[in-house]
C-alpha cells in the first residue's frame, strides 16, 4: 500500500506543476503554495465516489438532489417510474404543516377515513377528515395524500387567503395559480399548462371547482388530467384548506375516477379548530422534530 500512496503523491505534484506552467500564475506563488494545492487535490481524489450533500436551511425540504434514490424520496418502488423521473423531481410544496401523524380509520368495506391535524396561520390548528377508496400514501414526498397505482388520488393543500378576500369572493384564477404552481403537487416535472375551470360553485361554506389541465410526465410528454377542488376557510383563520381529487382524463369517465373523486371531496369535513402557539412553518411540523422530513 505504501508504494501506491507514493505514486499518487508524485502524480499529484506533476499535475499541479504542469497546470501552473501552462496558466498564468501570481508572481509570488512558491513551493509552499504548490504543496498546499497538491495536498488539497490529493484529498479530493482520495474521496473517490463519495458525494458531499449540500447543507439545507432550517425551512428547506430535500429534493431529488439530496436523496440517494427515488424510493427514499417517494416511498414508491423505482420500477414504476419512467425515464428521467429523478431529474429535477422535488418535494412538492403543499403548505401542510402536520402537528401529529395522519390517522387512518377503516370505514368498512374498502374505504378509509383520513384524519389530520394541521397548523394554520394566525395561531390556529384545524382537524380535517375525508373518506377515500384509496390507501394513504406514505414516504417523505407526501403530506396528507391518498392514491392508487393508476394515478387516481387526492391530497390536501393549505394557502393563505389574500387580505380582504373570502372563500366565495376568491377569483378562480387564484385556485389555479395555487394548486398548479411549478412548486406544487403537479409541478414535479414542469409547470402544468392548459388550466381551465369548468365550473365553480358554493355549497354552504365550501367552494367547489371542476378543473382540467395538462401535467408533464417523467418522460416529458403532456398528460391531460381532470380534478375537483373543494376549499374552505375555518372560522377565524387566514388560510384556505383545499382537498384536490383527480385522475387522468382517460380514466375520468371510463374507470369511475370522476365518481370516486366526487365522493372524496363530498366527504371533506372540518372537525374543529383550536388556538395554538405554533406557527405554520416547516420547523413546526412533527416530522421535522423527529427527523422524518429528511429521511
Amino acid at each position: 500500500q505504501e508504494p501506491s500512496r507514493l505514486t499518487l503523491c508524485v502524480c499529484v505534484c506533476v499535475c499541479v506543476e504542469v497546470e501552473v506552467r501552462n496558466s498564468p500564475a501570481p508572481p509570488d506563488l512558491g513551493r509552499r503554495q504548490l504543496g498546499h494545492a497538491g495536498i488539497a487535490l490529493a484529498s479530493s481524489l482520495a474521496l473517490g465516489s463519495r458525494q458531499i450533500q449540500p447543507a439545507l436551511g432550517d425551512d428547506e425540504m430535500r429534493t431529488s438532489a439530496n436523496i440517494a434514490g427515488y424510493t427514499a424520496l417517494t416511498g414508491e418502488p423505482g420500477s414504476s417510474v419512467g425515464a428521467g423521473a429523478m431529474s429535477g423531481k422535488s418535494r412538492p410544496r403543499t403548505g401542510v404543516c402536520l402537528l401529529e401523524p395522519v390517522a387512518v380509520v377503516s370505514g368498512g368495506g374498502k374505504s378509509i377515513t383520513v384524519q389530520s391535524l394541521i397548523a394554520l396561520d394566525g395561531g390556529f390548528a384545524a382537524t380535517t377528515r375525508f373518506d377515500s377508496p384509496f390507501p394513504l400514501a406514505t414516504g417523505m414526498y407526501y403530506d396528507v395524500e391518498v392514491r392508487n397505482r393508476e394515478g387516481d388520488g387526492a391530497f390536501i393543500e393549505v394557502e393563505r387567503v389574500p387580505t380582504g378576500q373570502t372563500i366565495a369572493s376568491l377569483p378562480s384564477a387564484w385556485f389555479l395559480q395555487t394548486v398548479f404552481s411549478a412548486q406544487g403537487r403537479f409541478g414535479a416535472y414542469g409547470t402544468p399548462s392548459s388550466m381551465k375551470v369548468l365550473s365553480s360553485t358554493m355549497e354552504g361554506t365550501k367552494r367547489f371547482l371542476n378543473v382540467r389541465f395538462s401535467a408533464l410526465t417523467p418522460g416529458g410528454s403532456e398528460q391531460e388530467r381532470c380534478a375537483i377542488i373543494v376549499a374552505l376557510v375555518p372560522p377565524g383563520s387566514e388560510d384556505a384548506i383545499m382537498l384536490v381529487a383527480g385522475s387522468t382524463a382517460l380514466r375520468w369517465k371510463k374507470a369511475d375516477a370522476e365518481m370516486n373523486s366526487r365522493a372524496i371531496v363530498d366527504s371533506f369535513q372540518l372537525d374543529g379548530t383550536r388556538a395554538v402557539k405554533i406557527p405554520r412553518r416547516v420547523k413546526s411540523d412533527y416530522r421535522f422534530a423527529e427527523g422524518k422530513l429528511f429521511e
